[in-house]
């Protein structure tokens, strides 16, 4: 049994009982709600999405066991893959987990080499000041050039063994490239981060540092509303948490 399907194990025996109350399916996020009042969130790319007026034959249903939208983390289509995750994080990330900025719990500096596996926009600028070097891999920004460009996946096994820190987005787990990229980590500051992150350590040992997003029921409407995680901030119905595995 591979990572993945652990993961949807652990999942599923968490949310044994519960049903799915609600969902949607946003320009930038999808949330799933459970009928216990859990919530879980995952990144939309909405880049993916087919072109159409109606994407789906038949919707998925709501009063459903959450099991059945857990399945969807193994679906190619991208919205339902993302209601997947997001059924796997209201299930499993539900522990009181600290707030705060997960680059506060890794402690950058000077001397540091740091790898990015997705373009987080907020974060390049503050994290480029206190470092020696700053990779950022993504396909979509590599013919951009603010605040710098980004290098592409045929590049990672040349710098990650080198990185003193490797930032790794949760789109990783979502398209399941998680594994092509930790076999090249060499060090022990990995940080799993992003939205869509199942805060699970022991599915994800290479882990040291989880920064998510923990939702409350009232953020589906600004999902609904095209609303990101900025909006879901700025509204106090989702915050940023951290787990720092010792």
């Amino acid at each position: 049994m591979d990572r993945y399907e652990i993961l949807k194990s652990r999942a599923k025996l968490s949310g044994k009982g519960l049903k799915v109350e609600d969902y949607v399916m946003g320009i930038g996020l999808c949330a799933v709600l459970l009928n216990n009042g859990n919530a879980g969130v995952s990144y939309t790319d909405r880049k993916s999405i087919p072109w159409g007026c109606s994407l789906y034959d038949t919707l998925p249903k709501t009063g459903i066991p959450v099991e059945e939208f857990i399945e969807f983390f193994d679906s190619s289509d991208v919205l339902l893959n993302a209601l997947g995750t997001a059924a796997i994080n209201a299930c499993l990330n539900t522990s009181k987990y600290e707030e705060g900025d997960v680059m506060d719990a890794v402690k950058l500096s000077a001397s540091d080499s740091v790898a990015m596996i997705g373009y987080f926009d907020p974060m390049i600028s503050n994290i480029k000041r206190q470092v020696k070097s700053l990779y950022i891999f993504e396909r979509e920004r590599q013919q951009t050039t603010w605040p710098q460009p980004a290098l592409g996946p045929e590049m990672i096994p040349d710098i990650l063994p080198k990185s003193d820190v490797v930032i790794i987005s949760a789109t990783t787990v979502m398209n399941k490239t998680f594994d092509d990229i930790v076999k090249y980590i060499k060090t022990p500051r990995t940080i799993l981060l992003g939205p869509s992150a199942p805060m699970v350590p022991d599915v994800f040992p290479e882990i040291k540092v989880f920064g998510g997003t923990i939702i409350t029921p009232p953020a589906l409407k600004v999902i609904a509303h095209g609303g990101g995680t900025r909006n879901l901030y700025r509204e106090k119905v989702g915050k940023k948490v951290i787990l720092v595995v010792n």
